[in-house]
């Protein structure tokens, strides 16, 4: 560093005589160098990079008075020449840019496009950001609920299965991607969400509405993409966690930046085999399990190729106390005496992209194997799900025109033993081809407007062709203002399993009326977003209106007792809502967010006079608040506070019984509201950081149990016929403490 710094000294002595020369070192606010900085005049279009210890000098032409300095990250900082000594080094400190605006985003039109400038919102958090308000060393699923207008959805109070909400639909209607590929199919996002830790996430762009015109089937609700990090040095990291509950959580990183290749690794683990029963409903309240992820990711930047893998195995287990301790339920799966639930997952998955010189033509691939054995009391299910994934993509600029098309090529194979995949006489496994073509154009109208179109073809064997436009526009009032329209269409393909866990956790029958055709839905919203600065503070404010309308919506059929039925229908269903949000950063030390939605769920069904009757969406909330706020202290002490506030949640129809199994009540269909609170405290040293936190700081439980048919004393609790998992929505865990570290060891 001084051999830099004395090298820029004698370059700046050098040109003096000549021109003037700005000399400096750039840095963070820990007072770490920031390689590779940039310094731009950009009224006259010229300027300079920094070295990898962020020295940099730049000759100054004459009439410039402003440099801008920036480095991705951080917040860009204006210098005034007049106000300097250019005859001296200086130091230039920069302020981490917690608002992320000038964040590079794929994930709305499978291009690179920076946050400001893309004409499709796209929402962004690193990871960082999501584990600073969690307990740390954990997965996309313990975090994703701090996003404004998307909701963890628990469909399964004994499994706990869970899904990913986007404005108050289901989670078969979001498609999530890895680094913009298709990757999860319908089996995986049952009980392969939590498969994803957040040390294999760089971070996670949020694309509401139908994406199905660049990513298909799935993509109704919104797009989440995860982008993986990427190896910068030669390091190893280890990091862990547990809670008072016993929930053991820790990953080992390795990078490995070599002259071609360049490698991340790891393994994950999250561990719980502690029984805890705070309701007294003889359940455990904490899903046992056993997870153990391995991930690598390699790039190679002259072969233009980078490739991903990740190997997921869970052992997941709940039941009565009997069924779990000891390890029991090895032996008891199946029992129809002693209730309990096991699942057993394998997973691969494999993705990559590659480029092709300096041509207009990449490719892009990813391959999964999914296999799911599993008990649900005494019902056997057994699935699995293998698919094949590819792009092959063209890029071209032609004027104001930024034109991409493709041909993708999906293959998905899935089998289980339920009626789903059998006919008449024999099993009958559903395997598809998908092939498709799609075009997007991106043109540039002038400086303010700018449009976005495309289309996309995809033909189903058993559906023929479906077609899906799109249309983005984009205004831009001034460099931090902007407003954005968009519109679509999206389609998805109904999975039973997906749809409904209740027919192999509960002790309801499946039964198909017919070939279901695929559910359709037409999308418009309509976006603005401001960002603010003043001192040296920063913000941005956000509004959001959006409307989807869904035709030939699959809904399942309750009122025959002991079935849940599936045909196709002339329901509807909609959603409709404004989500504000308000991001504020003080200097380096204050960062506040502060998000809101308001939204109608609805969807309609036929009553017992056949007449069609809007009722909410199971699980929707008409509203919901989410809030963080980070505040540092001096000597690398950081103290994070997040809360997570839900209105009334739609329950599904669940009955109470008396002691020989009659029905005496149901439940109400409307949930009171619930909130939960977080606070983690930080301290950081030299290569290790410790922390310390509470989830849940008021200690506030869902007053009542998410199971109900449990006071039927003719048959062993779980086995009655109105036994039903699926009244759940909030939290069962008390007041949780935890602890651990992030050690960087090389």
């Amino acid at each position: 560093m001084k051999i830099s710094v004395l090298f820029l000294m004698m370059f700046s002595i050098f040109y003096t005589s000549e021109a003037q020369v700005f000399t400096a070192v750039v840095k963070n606010e820990k007072g770490e160098p920031l390689p590779f900085a940039t310094a731009h005049d950009h009224d006259k279009g010229y300027g300079t990079t920094a070295n990898d210890l962020g020295a940099f000098s730049l000759k100054i032409e004459e009439g410039t008075k402003l440099i801008w300095v920036s480095h991705v990250g951080y917040q860009k900082k204006e210098v005034k020449l007049d106000k300097l000594d250019l005859s001296q080094i200086h130091i230039i400190q920069l302020i981490p840019d917690k608002l992320g605006l000038n964040e590079v985003v794929v994930s709305g039109q499978m291009q690179a496009r920076s946050l400001r400038n893309s004409p499709v919102k796209v929402e962004v958090f690193k990871a960082d950001f999501l584990n600073d308000f969690s307990q740390g060393s954990g997965n996309l699923m313990e975090n994703i609920s701090m996003i404004n207008g998307i909701q963890e959805n628990v469909a399964c109070g004994v499994c706990y299965t869970n899904e990913i909400s986007i404005n108050g639909l289901e989670g078969a209607y979001t498609s999530l991607l890895i680094n913009g590929i298709p990757i999860y199919g319908n089996l995986a996002t049952v009980y392969g969400l939590n498969s994803i830790p957040t040390d294999m996430m760089e971070k996670v762009e949020v694309v509401r509405g139908p994406g199905s015109t660049l990513y298909g089937s799935e993509a109704m609700a919104g797009v989440i993409n995860i982008i993986t990090p990427h190896a910068e040095s030669n390091s190893v990291n280890l990091n862990s966690s547990i809670s008072q509950f016993g929930e053991w959580k820790g990953n080992v990183i390795t990078q490995n930046a070599g002259e071609k290749w360049k490698h991340f690794s790891g393994f994950h683990w999250d561990v719980a085999n502690q029984f805890v029963d705070q309701n007294d409903d003889l359940f455990s309240d904490v899903v046992l399990r056993d997870r153990f992820s391995i991930f690598n990711f390699s790039e190679n930047e002259e072969k233009q190729l980078s490739i991903g893998g990740k190997y997921y195995y869970e052992d997941r287990r709940n039941g009565v106390l009997e069924y779990v301790k000891d390890r029991n339920y090895k032996q008891l799966r199946g029992d129809d005496e002693v209730y309990g639930e096991s699942i057993y997952t394998h997973r691969w998955e494999l993705f990559g992209d590659k480029r092709f010189g300096n041509s207009p033509f990449r490719l892009q691939f990813s391959a999964s194997q999914h296999w799911q054995d599993s008990y649900y009391g005494d019902t056997f299910y057994e699935a699995e799900q293998h698919q094949a994934f590819a792009n092959f993509i063209y890029e071209s600029k032609w004027g104001d025109h930024s034109f991409l098309s493709g041909l993708s090529q999906r293959l998905s194979y899935y089998d289980d033993n339920s009626p789903a995949t059998q006919n008449e006489t024999s099993n009958n496994p559903d395997f598809q081809i998908i092939p498709g073509i799609f075009v997007q154009d991106e043109w540039k109208i002038n400086e303010k407007w700018k449009a976005l179109s495309g289309a996309r073809i995809d033909y189903y064997n058993r559906h023929g062709l479906i077609f899906s436009p799109r249309l983005n526009v984009q205004y831009q009032l001034s460099e931090w203002t902007n407003f954005r329209f968009n519109s679509g269409t999206g389609f998805r393909i109904v999975n039973l399993f997906t749809e409904d866990h209740a027919f192999v956790s509960g002790q309801r029958e499946l039964r198909i009326e017919e070939d279901l055709d695929p559910e359709r839905s037409f999308n418009v919203g309509l976006g603005f977003q401001h960002v603010y600065t003043f001192g040296n503070q920063q913000g941005s404010v956000e509004l959001d209106g959006f409307y989807t309308y869904f035709t030939n919506k699959i809904i399942p059929d309750y009122d025959t007792p002991g079935f849940i039925i599936y045909a196709n229908s002339k329901s509807y269903a909609y959603t409709r809502g404004l989500s504000a949000n308000i991001n504020h950063q003080v200097g380096a030390n204050l960062y506040l967010n502060l998000g809101a939605q308001w939204q109608n769920a609805r969807q309609a069904e036929s009553n017992e006079d056949g007449v069609l009757e809007e009722k909410r969406i199971i699980y929707s909330r008409d509203w919901s608040a989410v809030g963080s706020a980070e505040y540092s202290f001096p000597k690398g002490i950081k103290l994070n506070y997040s809360f997570n506030w839900n209105g009334p949640t739609a329950m599904p129809e669940v009955f109470e019984v008396n002691a020989v199994g009659e029905i005496i009540s149901s439940r109400s269909d409307l949930s009171p509201e619930f909130a939960l609170h977080n606070l983690k405290v930080r301290k950081e040293f030299k290569k290790i950081e410790i922390f310390v936190g509470v989830r849940n700081i008021f200690d506030n439980v869902q007053h009542i149990s998410p199971l109900s048919g449990t006071q039927d004393e003719t048959v062993s609790l779980g086995f009655g016929e109105y036994f039903d998992t699926a009244y759940s929505y909030g939290s069962l865990m008390g007041r949780n403490f935890f602890v651990g570290f992030d050690w960087s060891i090389h």
